[in-house]
């Protein structure tokens, strides 16, 4: 009962116009609503909702929390298929910790579930540097508060820099949208409540999807107009595993984020169909024929083995059909080697958060920094941290792994074990 009471106090003097109760929530198939929510609900949860009461109130979309309250699922009220949904996020979280378990980590657990007598911090700026496109907004950055939830005071600089909070500490939000309408409409609610992404948003009006690193979220057009070869259950798994890779890694180079995203689509459901920013037709034929081309590909390079600038090159926001399968065959070998290095995958994503957070600074005075607009972590970086992680002999045994890889069983003329329940689509979501 106090979080509701928190909840309503919070609503009705932040957001007068979303009432208390105009959106259902579900936890543990149970129905409630943000006028009396769940008993037992974690605060990183109820932080969640408060945060987006006011968008699905606006836009009459309900919320449903996955069991564990790791994942906030928003969806049209309307839309059903409510349970096999969370059946995809489910499973993308037990795939998401066995193949990339925490890392010991001396740093304090989550603060306990607010009480009704807390009070709201005030809004304040943040200083943190725009975000180049729709994939992810600099690490680091404060919220701002969103207007419908408790405002988030600037969070000064902390051992943990690249992420926006204590990693595995805040509940993911996932926005399956119904169409552009309601696309334009939550960037217009994230550019009205999120302070640094008011020029960010221009850019990311030109996709039909995003993933933010702060606020925690990811969202996509379930049915935007003149998309072919598309699949909604694909797009769950692939936007949920990169906002677990976020929530417990921070920002990462581009290459492993998108890999370790379509090995959960070639393990899950034995296809691809999640291709950011690529704009043009799709055979049906493309969705598993990255094996066979990466042999192709590699089949001569026994003397010439993979380098990390096919891989440290591939910008964020931009689309690159060499790198692409690269990026899923080298994660792919990582995956399969780890076996014999437990945590090798999960420690070398540490080690590249340290990096970042070593390196993604700016003086602003004698004890003050700020984040670097566009950084990119510099491809020497990567390298070593993947010979300390895997060994120095990774990129030949990755090689040799890419020369050898079979085809993708299960599956017929590109058809994914999950096949699209709706309306085909393109696959240039953002």
């Amino acid at each position: 009962m106090r979080l509701a009471l928190t909840l309503c106090w919070i609503l009705l003097s932040l957001a007068p116009s979303a009432r208390a109760g105009d959106v259902p929530v579900g936890w543990k198939e149970k129905e409630a609503s943000t006028d009396e929510l769940h008993a037992g609900l974690p605060k990183p949860a109820f932080d969640a909702i408060a945060r987006w009461t006011g968008f699905c109130a606006a836009q009459k979309y309900r919320m449903d929390l996955d069991a564990q309250g790791r994942v906030l699922v928003l969806t049209p009220v309307k839309r059903g298929r409510t349970s096999e949904t969370l059946r995809i996020v489910g499973q993308a979280e037990t795939w998401f910790d066995g193949l990339l378990p925490p890392v010991p980590r001396a740093n304090p657990a989550p603060a306990a579930a607010p009480s009704a007598a807390e009070k709201v911090p005030e809004k304040q700026p943040s200083p943190n540097p725009i975000p180049e496109d729709p994939e992810g907004p600099p690490p680091g950055t404060p919220s701002a508060g969103s207007g419908t939830g408790p405002a988030k005071p600037a969070t000064p600089p902390s051992a943990w820099g690249s992420g926006a909070g204590v990693p595995d500490s805040q509940t993911a939000v996932l926005v399956i949208l119904h169409d552009e309408k309601d696309y334009n409409a939550l960037l217009d609610h994230l550019e009205g409540s999120v302070a640094y992404l008011k020029d960010w948003v221009a850019g990311a009006r030109k996709q039909t999807g995003l993933t933010l690193e702060e606020p925690l979220v990811g969202a996509f057009v379930e049915n935007a107009s003149g998309q072919e070869e598309w699949n909604g259950d694909h797009e769950v798994l692939n936007r949920v595993v990169q906002l677990l890779a976020l929530r417990r890694f921070g920002q990462q180079p581009n290459w492993i984020v998108q890999g370790i995203a379509w090995e959960s689509e070639m393990a899950l459901f034995d296809a691809v169909y999640c291709f950011p920013y690529r704009d043009g037709f799709v055979f049906a034929t493309e969705h598993t024929s990255w094996p066979s081309d990466l042999r192709i590909a590699f089949k001569d390079r026994a003397a010439k083995p993979l380098r990390i600038g096919e891989l440290a090159d591939w910008q964020r926001g931009t689309w690159d059909p060499e790198a692409a399968p690269v990026a899923w065959g080298f994660v792919r070998h990582l995956a399969e080697a780890q076996k014999s290095k437990e945590r090798a995958l999960s420690t070398l994503l540490e080690d590249l958060r340290r990096i970042r957070d070593a390196k993604d600074r700016q003086p602003t005075g004698a004890n003050t920094w700020k984040r670097i607009e566009g950084w990119t972590m510099p491809a020497e970086d990567q390298e070593k941290a993947l010979l300390t992680a895997f060994g120095k002999d990774v990129f030949k045994k990755a090689t040799v792994t890419m020369r050898g890889l079979r085809d993708i069983s299960g599956s017929k003329s590109g058809e994914s074990k999950s096949p699209s329940k709706g309306k085909a689509k393109s696959t240039s979501n953002g």
